[in-house]
């Protein structure tokens, strides 16, 4: 039954993987919830992990233990997906303005949509190059670019990509410029954001820095001060 759970939750951790579980990133949030898909593996293995818990026990106490061990499981599952997704986000607004270049770039050699997106997709990473790689299905399928790009404009960090592409096919401006000036506007976005949380940081370790050099300011300031009033108190006192 141990062996059971710890398969359990083995298999689900490795579902929620980056690759695997996060196709659509959800909108940031301190728990990112899963997939519907996949809810019920996430529940099956903390159930699993309970059970194997409580019929080790037994008794009340395997009750209780088995009922704590499959709410943290959960939870610790939870957790697990939404660093996977937070990370999948970061990747994509690393990627964005690079994917931006290389449209821009394929389609002012010549290259129609689909080629230029299917060799932007070969060139890039995941998970951009998944995203990429599923519009350019559709596109072969025969789908509108509308409905082939989707997914693509489903995510935060591409979806100016997939907004720049359609504005440009509705009113005929030049789609190359419009995928320049958009990766122009996702670098600066980036910069902005990096900009930000780089001073998030430094406002945080405002206090921490604050705490290590309170020990030290109240030994060489405070201490030296407070022991010499009352070493002259008492002399004064003293016969």
């Amino acid at each position: 039954m141990i062996l059971l759970a710890a398969v359990l939750v083995g298999l689900a951790a490795t579902v929620l993987t980056p690759g695997r579980a996060v196709r659509r990133l959800p909108a940031p949030s301190p728990l990112v919830p899963v997939e519907h898909g996949r809810q019920w593996l996430l529940w099956l293995a903390g159930a699993g992990a309970g059970l194997g818990c409580g019929v080790l026990l037994g008794g009340l106490a395997g009750l209780v233990l088995g009922a704590v061990v499959a709410a943290t499981s959960i939870r610790l599952l939870r957790r697990f997906a939404a660093s996977d997704a937070a990370a999948s986000r970061e990747a994509l607004a690393v990627q964005a303005p690079e994917v931006a270049e290389l449209l821009a770039a394929c389609l002012a050699a010549g290259a129609g949509l689909e080629p230029a997106a299917a060799a932007v997709a070969a060139a890039v990473q995941p998970p951009a190059a998944g995203l990429l790689s599923s519009a350019v299905a559709h596109l072969r399928l025969g789908a509108p670019p509308e409905q082939a790009l989707a997914e693509i404009a489903a995510t935060a960090e591409l979806a100016p990509i997939s907004r720049a592409i359609s504005r440009s096919l509705d009113s005929g401006a030049p789609l190359v410029k419009s995928l320049t000036l958009c990766a122009e506007e996702l670098r600066n976005t980036r910069r902005s954001a990096l900009q930000t949380k780089a001073r998030q940081v430094a406002v945080r370790t405002v206090g921490p820095l604050g705490l290590c050099f309170l020990p030290a300011f109240l030994m060489l300031g405070v201490v030296p001060l407070v022991a010499g009033l009352l070493q002259r108190s008492l002399t004064g006192i003293g016969p």
